[in-house]
């Protein structure tokens, strides 16, 4: 039985195979709009760089970029040097979603519960996967410490100490979607340590982590002990996402296990995906300094209009995404389609990731100052009408 309250959240519950495998329902509601052309669009949560392949191809892409030989391409070293740890720690997969299955996969001790602990609100793919491999998905709750707070959302560590005994491994994101924020520096610590006791592995998705490069708020799970496990991709932050290029780092033992895992669901990478990750990882940094600057240019913007408004809301310290209450505490998605739509304007409902969430919407602001400036006047709009 799926256990959800919304048609939008995700659906957890037991094992699933065959037709009980879980849809995306968010998927069924965001892709056809976002297709059929959006005029004013807050709804991207990854930053979508300007990447010029050419230039960075000198002029053209390779002959052999199909080719299986020729240079090596040992994309787990790649990964290894730039976040300071051993090869033999990285495996690389096909995207996060892949990668989260090879950590958990690793993550789960043999013999162990298939209970699996997933962190409230998430997005789908993130929170119902491991009934695909034959989990239970019991959820735990990060959220605002009272009624009405904006940040930071805190772990509901009693309710989470309850299920340890009874799980196998717990699966968190960080920074959170759809909020932005991410997990305090003690909830971490609490969280690493209460699971290393319990003998309970840790799956940390932190695509949206590398926003945080550079500031206190960069904390890698795989840092916090042999049991964590740090998923992430080339995806939300760089604007690659449609190469599907991602990886898990953790301790050997753990690696070695999603190492075979990868060998026996992928057997190989994509070589003309290696092969431009080859040409853009020199460039990395390039995506980052411009989603800054955009935040820069954007937030106070954004800011600006909600407090015209009498949204009184605090941003995540970091990244070019939030999720915001409603005035009148209406119903999001219900605003969504019947005031923004006509407006050309569309947000995400943040139901998708929680039913807790049903007043809110997350807004994203990495488009260009011109792009972003004209949005904001039909949000604006949006806002007016709802009060």
């Amino acid at each position: 039985m799926d256990d959800r309250e919304h048609p939008l959240s995700p659906n957890l519950g037991g094992p699933a195979s065959g037709a009980a495998v879980p849809p995306v329902d968010y998927f069924d509601w965001y892709f056809p709009r976002l297709y059929a052309g959006v005029e004013h669009d807050l709804s991207q949560s990854g930053f979508q760089h300007p990447w010029d392949w050419s230039a960075l191809a000198g002029g053209s892409l390779p002959d052999d970029i199909c080719s299986q030989f020729g240079e090596p391409l040992d994309a787990n070293v790649w990964v290894a040097d730039r976040e300071g740890v051993a090869p033999e720690r990285v495996v690389v997969g096909h995207g996060v979603t892949q990668c989260l299955t090879l950590a958990l996969l690793a993550a789960m001790e043999e013999g162990s519960s298939r209970r699996v602990a997933v962190e409230m609100p998430s997005y789908a793919p993130a929170s119902q996967f491991p009934r695909l491999l034959g989990c239970e998905v019991v959820p735990f709750w990060r959220g605002p410490a009272h009624s009405g707070d904006t940040g930071p959302w805190l772990l509901d560590r009693e309710g989470l100490a309850e299920m340890l005994g009874d799980v196998s491994a717990v699966v968190t994101t960080t920074p959170q979607n759809p909020t932005g924020w991410t997990m305090r520096a003690d909830d971490q610590q609490w969280l690493a340590d209460a699971c290393a006791e319990a003998g309970v592995g840790i799956v940390a998705d932190e695509v949206y982590l590398d926003s945080t490069r550079g500031t206190p708020d960069h904390r890698p799970f795989f840092t916090y002990g042999e049991h964590c496990l740090s998923v992430n991709s080339l995806t939300k932050c760089y604007g690659l996402g449609t190469l599907r290029f991602g990886w898990v780092i953790g301790s050997e033992a753990r690696i070695s296990a999603a190492t075979r895992a990868m060998h026996n669901l992928q057997s190989m990478l994509s070589i003309p995906t290696l092969r431009l990750i080859k040409l853009a990882w020199p460039h990395l940094a390039e995506p980052l300094a411009l989603s800054r600057r955009r935040r820069e240019q954007n937030l106070p913007l954004l800011l600006e209009v909600l407090a015209e408004h009498g949204i009184d809301w605090t941003p995540p310290p970091s990244g070019i995404f939030g999720c915001i209450a409603l005035p009148g505490d209406c119903d999001a998605q219900q605003a969504i389609e019947q005031v923004a739509e006509p407006l050309g304007l569309l947000a995400i409902p943040c139901t998708m990731f929680a039913p807790q969430l049903a007043n809110q919407i997350r807004i994203g602001w990495g488009a260009s100052p011109e792009e972003f400036q004209q949005s904001l006047a039909a949000f604006d709009e949006f806002l007016g009408r709802l009060t």
